[in-house]
Formats: C-alpha cells, structure tokens, sequence
C-alpha cells in the first residue's frame, strides 16, 4: 500500500508555523551572516561586503581565546551533566517505585526553572560570597582555615552555577526514555544470571542513548549561547563569546558582533551535527 500524500489542509495547517519560522528565525540569521560581510564598522545598507571582520577576528588571540573558552566550557558542563543527569533519572525512575513520589522529586527539580534565569544566577551570589552558604559549610565542618575567595567572580562560580540550571536538561530525556524500557527487558536478562551490572550496561544504557543525547544537545546549546551567568558571577574577570556580543552590539559595532554571532552559530551547528553522528534519535523511545 503506497503512503498517503500530504493533503492541502495538512500544508495549510503547517503555513503558520513554516512562516512563524521563517520570519523568526531564518530571516534574522541570514540577515546577522550578511552584517557580518559588511567592511564598514557601523549600520548601513550600502556598505562593501568582505571577509575584514573575519579576519580581525582571528588575527586576535584575545577572541580566539574566548572561543576556546567558550566551547571548552561547554563540554565541560556537558560532562558533569551527562552524569549527574543520569543518575538523578535513574534513581528517580528505577529506585523510587511510588509515583507520587516520583512525581514529587521531579517537581523538585522543575520548580526553580519557573522562575527566569536572571534571578536564579542572582540567587546564587549569596552562596558563593566570602560570607556565603558554601564558605560557611565549609568552615562548620573545618573543611577550610578561612573562606575561600574562589567561588564568586571565578570560573568556579560561573560552574557551579550552570551545573545547577542545565542538569535538569540533561535529566528530563532520560527520565523519559527510562521510562519506555519494558520492566520485562531487564527482568529476562536477570532470569539468564546476568549481573545487575550488566543489565545496565548492555540493556539500560543503550536504550537510554537518545535520550542522552538529547539532553547533552540542550546542555551544549544553552551553555554556548548563556551570557547572563558570566556577567553575574564572573564580573569582569570572566567573559565568554555571548558576553562579548552583548558588548559589541551595546558600543555599535555591528558587523563584528554578527560575526561572533556567526562563529557562535557554526560552532552550534557542528556539536550538533558531531552529536548526532554518535546516537540515532530516531529510536528514541522505541525499546
């Protein structure tokens, strides 16, 4: 039986949406990649196009630093979260069996996202103070002599705190895809003397691959494009390519913020694109 074909009502359906994006989103890229082949240095239409802001930019160690930095940072948070993640889901759904608990620790976890990503890096400040929560812990249990100045204003901080808004992206898929494993699955493994462990390994962890990254693919992007935490936390000691954008944009010189905007994008694109190159998403929840 040949598949059916899309009917006009199903493309009159999509219109909105296909033009929502299209004003949205591809319009405004194409528009920052044509900014950033203008030679001149402020707005205008009729300006030369070149590759002079490109290589102003690499000709800078400075930038090229910040966009090590950035992505290095990025992976960084992708590595904490794959594994802080998959242990919270895991525990959550394979560990704790009443739902309404389950429902419970997962409201724990959405709840603070209800609230912008602004006042939640603001609320941090207070924990990593000199005189703050995390300082006086450690001194309650003699940890340190003295307060440890590492916290705020250091890529520490900034860390400590992005570990504490992306884990929940990094969580949510695979509470997900755990919760699509057949209870069966691992229950005939374990009647063939498989070990708890390698149940896990050869069953569990495959099936939750998708959801995996899925979840890393969110933590990578946010992480790439967050500028908010740095400002707060990192003061002017710390900066990353969004930063610096926010700056350029502020001071009026817009072709050579787009092209950061451009390299920020490329660089999405290809962590993007390597993800996907590791994990067919397709198979997401499908066991």
């Amino acid at each position: 039986m040949s598949p059916r074909k899309p009917s006009l009502v199903s493309y009159g359906l999509a219109l909105p949406s296909a033009l929502w994006m299209l004003g949205a989103l591809v319009i405004p890229t194409l528009f920052i990649v044509w900014v950033s082949f203008w030679a001149t240095r402020t707005f205008s239409l009729e300006s030369p196009l070149g590759l002079v802001n490109y290589t102003k930019f690499f000709n800078r160690p400075t930038y090229v630093k910040l966009l090590a930095d950035t992505v290095q940072q990025s992976l960084l948070l992708m590595a904490i979260t794959v594994v802080l993640g998959y242990a919270i889901a895991y525990f959550v759904v394979m560990k704790v069996r009443q739902p309404a608990l389950q429902l419970g620790l997962f409201l724990a976890l959405v709840i603070p996202f209800w609230t912008s990503l602004l006042i939640r890096t603001i609320a941090w400040i207070p924990f990593l103070g000199v005189t703050g929560v995390i300082n006086q812990a450690l001194l309650f249990l003699r940890v340190v002599d003295e307060p440890v100045g590492a916290f705020l204003y250091s890529r520490t901080g900034i860390t400590l705190a992005q570990v504490s808004f992306y884990t929940l992206l990094a969580t949510g898929p695979v509470v997900y895809t755990l919760r699509n494993i057949p209870r069966s699955l691992p229950e005939a493994a374990q009647s063939l003397k498989a070990t708890p462990l390698r149940v896990f390994w050869r069953i569990t962890v495959p099936l939750t691959l998708p959801g995996v990254l899925i979840g890393q693919i969110l933590v990578f992007l946010n992480v790439m494009a967050d500028f908010a935490t740095a400002s707060a936390i990192g003061g002017n000691k710390h900066a990353f390519l969004g930063n610096i954008v926010i700056l350029l944009y502020d001071s009026g010189q817009l072709p050579f913020a787009s092209v950061i905007a451009v390299l920020l994008m490329l660089c999405m694109l290809g962590g993007v694109a390597a993800l996907l190159k590791v994990v067919d998403i397709r198979r997401l929840g499908v066991p």
